[in-house]
């Protein structure tokens, strides 16, 4: 196995070119879409090279770094099917009226609701699935709680 030493341009750009095409492989074996593993990979590197001056061993962390953003990926890819499984689920005849009403709420606000009062999620669980700041989950909650006062009222 190679060490690089990455702390120079040129010794980066023989790191990346070692490496480039075993770590998008890596990737897109775990999330099955190319374009997706080659972001991964991008965002990897990106660290590696901001960290290259702490690094012991770069292509370990590279790696790392690659399967740990791709479960991240996974983990928000099934809070997405879970929180569609919600949105598409039939409601009861006598909860209709809370559908219309939610149908009135701006998009993202009408989102964070589903996910907090359908899908049972934690602020933080709302603020992974929309890839947004805690602080902004709890405003879009609060907000979307207020649109539908108005539209039942």
């Amino acid at each position: 196995m190679k060490v690089f030493s990455i702390t120079t341009v040129e010794g980066f750009n023989e790191f990346y070119n070692a490496k480039y095409k075993s770590m998008v492989s890596l990737a897109r074996r775990h999330v099955d879409s190319h374009s997706v593993a080659e972001e991964v990979v991008q965002e990897a590197f990106n660290m590696v090279w901001q960290n290259r001056e702490t690094l012991q061993s770069p292509a370990s962390y590279m790696r790392t770094v690659v399967t740990n953003r791709c479960h991240d990926i996974l983990r928000k890819r099934k809070t997405r099917r879970n929180y569609m499984r919600y949105v598409t689920q039939s409601v009861a005849p006598e909860r209709q009226y809370m559908l219309d009403a939610l149908a009135k709420v701006a998009p993202r606000r009408r989102k964070a609701l589903y996910l907090r009062f359908y899908g049972d999620r934690t602020i933080n669980e709302i603020a992974t699935a929309m890839d947004i700041p805690t602080g902004t989950a709890k405003s879009l909650l609060h907000r979307g709680i207020l649109d539908l006062r108005v539209s039942v009222s």
